[in-house]
Formats: C-alpha cells, structure tokens, sequence
C-alpha cells in the first residue's frame, strides 16, 4: 500500500514539474521541451500510418507530410544527443582537466540499460504468451545494438532500438576520437565525421538492400556529429541564431516538417544528412536565445514532464501503436493500450530511470575523484 501511494505521489509530483531556475551550469529546459514534440511526432506517426490509416485515405495530401513525422522526431533526438552529450563532456574537461572514460560510461549505460531491459522483458514474455507476433530473436538482437543493421530481421516490437544502436555505436568511439585528437584539432575532426556520415548516407542509397547498415542509420549519424559539432563552438553558434531572423527561422522550421524530397532518394540522403542535421540545429539554439512565447512553451509543466520521461515514453509507444496485424487474436486488446503510457512511463521513470541515473551519477563521482588522485584512465590534452 505505501509503495502505491508513493508511486502515485510520484506521478503527481512529475505531472506537475517546476523547473529550477536556469543558470549557466542548470539543465537546458528548452531542450527538454524539444524532447517532447519529438517524442509526439514519433507517436502520431506511428499511430495514424499504423492504426487509422483511413485518416491518410480521407486526407492523402497530409500523407508525406505524417510519413516524415518520425525520421523528423528521431532526427532531433539525435542533434540534441550530440550537443548535449558533447556539452558535458567539455564542462567536465574545463573543471577538471580531463574526463573520465569510466564515468563516462557509467553514466551512458545506467541511464540506457535499465529501462531498455524492463521493456524487453515485458516484449519477450507477450512473445511467449503469444500476445504478439515477434521472434524472440528480435529481443536478443536489440539487446546487442544491431537492429540498425542489416544482419537481423526486421521486427515492430524492438525495430525502434535501432535510433538507440546508432547512439550507443557512436559513442562507443566518440570518446577514443576525443582522446587521440589534440583539443585544437577538434573541430576539424568533428567536420571529417560529419562530412564522412554525409558521403556515407549518399553512398547508401546506391548500395540498396546489399548495404551493411539501414539507410536511416548514416543520417542519424550525421545528426549526432552535428550536435556535437555545435556544441564545440557553441557561443559562436548561438550568436549566429541570435542574429537569424525569425522569418528565416519560420521558414526553415516548415521545410524540415514538409521534407520536399522523395523518401529513398539520393536526394533525400543529401537533405537529410547535410541539409536537416545544421537546420534542425539552428531551430534548437534559436529557441535557447529567441522566441520569448515559443521558449515559455517548451518550459511550460507539460512539456517539461513529457521532455524528462521522452525516453521511456519512446520505448513503450511501439508496444501499443503497431498495426492490428502485429498482434494475435488474444492479444489485440494492446493496441488499445495507448493512454496507459500515462502509467507506465512515470513508474518506469521513478522506479527504473531515476534510481539508476542516480547511481550512474554515483558511479561516475567515484571515477571522477579517482581521475584526479591518478588512478583511472583519462582523457586529457
């Protein structure tokens, strides 16, 4: 009963989040507001194409546009990703000297493990009891971080961890690269990736089914580089959002929503690599510098709650949006389980989530005191 009331105490308490106020060192509230427009972009898409799909039969001109809800959603993720991650990593450097791969990773795996574990598990036992249709292959493969690859067969229930294979294979190298490249040379480094992720989602698209990783996994690379590329010279790309002009802002905002090229195409690798990555950047540091009414929204209760639980809300949206076919007869009664993510995600939040960020913190404080008394591998220049 107490373990209720406290859950129930929780939800509350999330649902009605106010944030600390913003100083130099304080989260990026805006941030997490982008979070969350992420998050409903992915859900809308994957709940109108897969389960009403005679909303796109009444309105077929909205059809592209709702397509591209999702690769939009995921592609800001991925730019928030690289900036924030790359962020950290530099404050750290410049209190400290150097940073922790240790902690680095302690963190990283504490705040993606876990509830990535809590949910397949719950998709493996709906498999067993033959609730949904999937393999039990498909668990394992998301488990190892391939399902951006090709070498696993494509599943609904788990093919959304693919965004999440793309992060954590970048940053299984990003912190090698940090190390071996002089800080002076950063920026230079972080282009030839950016441009070599470019090359390599135009490639792709030549290289069709033969090709090794997904088509959408170079981009989502790209975008992750981007981020991180504008958080190594983040006063400088502030000031350029600063001096853009609202209209210029406005306008780009609505060419990513309507993405005017052809999904597949080469030139929907161009854009999505080269033209999304910078455009989507600059629309996420104009609303941290600009847009008094639009910043007041992005840090509104709402969407800084859904921006704090995006993660779990991203996870447990596939489980309940997929086509009606994706489920056996038993088990359809799940798809109509959408509103239980109101549930789910503040428990998975406050028992999963946050206990073990808070021990990832914990883990990455002991590496952190060990750096500086000499005793754990860094990375320095």
């Amino acid at each position: 009963m107490s373990t209720s009331v406290a859950v129930s105490a929780s939800i509350i308490e999330l649902y009605d989040y106010v944030p600390e106020k913003k100083s130099a060192e304080s989260r990026l509230r805006e941030l997490d507001g982008w979070r969350a427009i992420s998050v409903f972009l992915v859900i809308t898409a994957h709940w109108v194409i897969l389960q009403h799909p005679g909303f796109l039969a009444r309105y077929p001109e909205l059809s592209p546009m709702i397509h591209d809800f999702g690769p939009l959603g995921v592609g800001i993720f991925f730019v928030i990703s690289g900036f924030v991650i790359c962020r950290l990593l530099l404050r750290e450097e410049m209190r400290t000297g150097a940073v922790s791969l240790k902690g680095f990773y302690s963190r990283r795996a504490f705040r993606i493990l876990p509830p990535l574990f809590l949910y397949l598990t719950v998709v493996f036992t709906l498999i067993s009891l033959r609730l949904i249709y999937d393999r039990h292959l498909s668990v394992f493969s998301s488990l190892l971080f391939l399902c951006d690859t090709n070498l696993t067969p494509r599943s609904w229930f788990v093919g959304h961890t693919w965004s999440l294979a793309v992060e954590e294979q970048f940053y299984l190298l990003f912190p090698t690269v940090w190390l071996v490249v002089p800080r002076r040379w950063r920026w230079w480094a972080g282009i030839a990736v950016f441009l070599l992720c470019v090359a390599w989602n135009i490639t792709g698209i030549f290289a069709g089914s033969n090709a090794l990783m997904l088509r959408s996994a170079p981009a989502g690379f790209a975008c992750i580089s981007c981020g991180v590329l504008l958080a190594l010279c983040e006063t400088r790309a502030r000031a350029f959002a600063r001096e853009t002009p609202s209209l210029i802002v406005l306008l780009l905002a609505f060419l990513l929503l309507l993405h005017p090229v052809k999904l597949g195409s080469w030139q929907a690798a161009i854009f999505d690599s080269l033209v999304f990555p910078p455009a989507a950047g600059l629309l996420l540091l104009f609303s941290l510098e600009k847009g008094k009414w639009f910043r007041a929204f992005l840090c509104s209760k709402p969407m800084q709650a859904v921006g704090l639980t995006s993660y779990g809300t991203y996870l447990w949206q596939e489980l309940f949006t997929a086509s009606k076919a994706s489920y056996t007869p038993s088990g359809h009664f799940i798809s109509l389980g959408l509103p239980l993510l109101l549930l789910i995600v503040p428990i998975s939040y406050f028992l999963i989530e946050k206990p073990a960020m808070r021990y990832g913190k914990y883990l990455s404080q002991r590496a952190k005191e060990a750096l500086l008394s000499g005793e754990t591998v860094l990375i320095s220049q």
